[in-house]
């Protein structure tokens, strides 16, 4: 099926909100059938959704997605716009209203009037239930196209998609497109590009896209033919394999706890310049506590010796930010909360603090894992928030590339 995505919203034009609906919605129809092949932004605006709707509707689509614009306050004109657009006639819906008034009373609060314009159902069109908000999607048909406008609230958008749209999607498609993305770490675009460019020239019946981050580059893959999107798909995990961290669509945190949980092994953290990122970004996991012991940010000299056991003659010789330190930082939280892997961070995060010696950016990670401790310095950016994402990163595939060893 061919798709059309209208996001409507001020924020997302002038640089307040990031436009995730659009990507989430591409990523999550091409697996069912579904192909984005028009993207549009618009402000709220009557006359620029208009506009937008007469252009994405002239083209060649099966289908329309709208989101935004269907909350209670004065902006939100996108509901009052398209039940104008395609002729339609809202009504008052009391018995979602009475609904409305004791959610909202359950919570403590009194609903205000303004909610009421959410309580409005087409005449001719139909409904979409929201099962986690307030603010009901909409379906109109034109020309045998089918428009569906859903909230702006990602959580919202995302389970009406799944509930009512992407099985529509799944149903009325002609054809299926075989698609996944690689996950890779630790390795460039531009090198990623050179170890597979032989295998994309002999396969160019599939399509291969990169999408680069500062934490690692995805690799995604699609074909419409089974046989060629299973070929492709295998002779690049040969080519990259030991870059790949997962085909799901998972964090790679994801992965190292169910490591950690597989293997029946704890997990102890000591950070510096990260802050205890590692440690929250492992939290984020579920079941990350049949794992996760404890952990130590370690901000301070008096932290590192007086918490982890670092020897005050370390950091005298060689400095907090060294890999004799990051060892025995590693050491030192694996013996204080009795894990079978200790990890460290110690750092200059940046914008400030670098020297010749030890530039900003200078990044030692350790990793103390049955008898064996390992360290790995690292040259990252002056930007703070980044190398403390990209450290985490770090330290999280080197954890990765330890349990798979064992």
């Amino acid at each position: 099926m061919k798709i059309g995505v209208l996001t409507i919203g001020a924020e997302l034009l002038n640089g307040s909100r990031i436009d995730t609906n659009a990507s989430w919605i591409a990523n999550a129809v091409i697996h069912k059938g579904g192909s984005v092949v028009f993207k549009m932004s618009v402000p709220d605006s009557e006359s620029k959704i208009i506009k937008a709707l007469n252009f994405l509707l002239s083209q060649s689509i099966d289908m329309l997605i709208v989101t935004g614009g269907l909350g209670p306050t004065h902006d939100d004109i996108t509901a009052e716009t398209l039940y104008s657009y395609f002729n339609d006639e809202p009504i008052f819906d009391d018995d979602y209203w009475d609904l409305l008034v004791k959610r909202f009373e359950k919570r403590g609060f009194e609903v205000s009037k303004l909610n009421r314009s959410q309580a409005l159902k087409p005449l001719r069109g139909e409904l979409i239930n929201n099962p986690i908000g307030t603010a009901r999607g909409l379906l109109f048909k034109k020309e045998k196209k089918d428009v569906f406008v859903l909230p702006g609230v990602p959580r919202e958008m995302q389970s009406m998609m799944e509930e009512s749209v992407i099985p529509l999607i799944k149903k009325r498609s002609k054809g299926k497109i075989f698609s996944c993305t690689l996950r890779t770490t630790g390795i460039p675009e531009s090198s990623l590009y050179d170890k597979l460019i032989h295998t994309i020239n002999n396969n160019q019946e599939a399509e291969l896209a990169f999408l680069p981050s500062y934490l690692g580059v995805d690799i995604r893959i699609s074909s419409d033919k089974e046989d060629v999107y299973n070929i492709f798909f295998n002779e690049i995990k040969n080519h990259v394999h030991e870059f790949i961290y997962t085909d799901e669509d998972v964090e790679l945190e994801h992965v190292v706890v169910k490591l950690l949980n597989d293997k029946k092994l704890s997990i102890s953290t000591a950070e510096s310049c990260t802050g205890g990122l590692i440690g929250d970004r492992i939290t984020n996991v579920p079941g990350a506590s049949q794992a996760l012991r404890g952990g130590i940010i370690a901000y301070s000299n008096e932290v590192k010796t007086d918490q982890l056991s670092v020897n005050e003659k370390t950091l005298e010789k060689f400095g907090a930010v060294s890999e004799q330190t990051a060892a025995e930082m590693a050491i030192g939280v694996k013996k204080l909360f009795s894990t079978d892997v200790g990890v460290s961070t110690t750092g200059i995060a940046g914008p400030s603090g670098g020297t010749k010696e030890k530039p900003v950016g200078l990044v030692y990670c350790g990793i103390s894992i049955n008898d064996k401790t390992l360290t790995f310095k690292n040259n990252f950016k002056s930007d703070r928030k980044i190398n403390k994402m990209i450290t985490s990163q770090v330290v999280l595939n080197i954890i990765r590339k330890e349990l798979t060893k064992i």
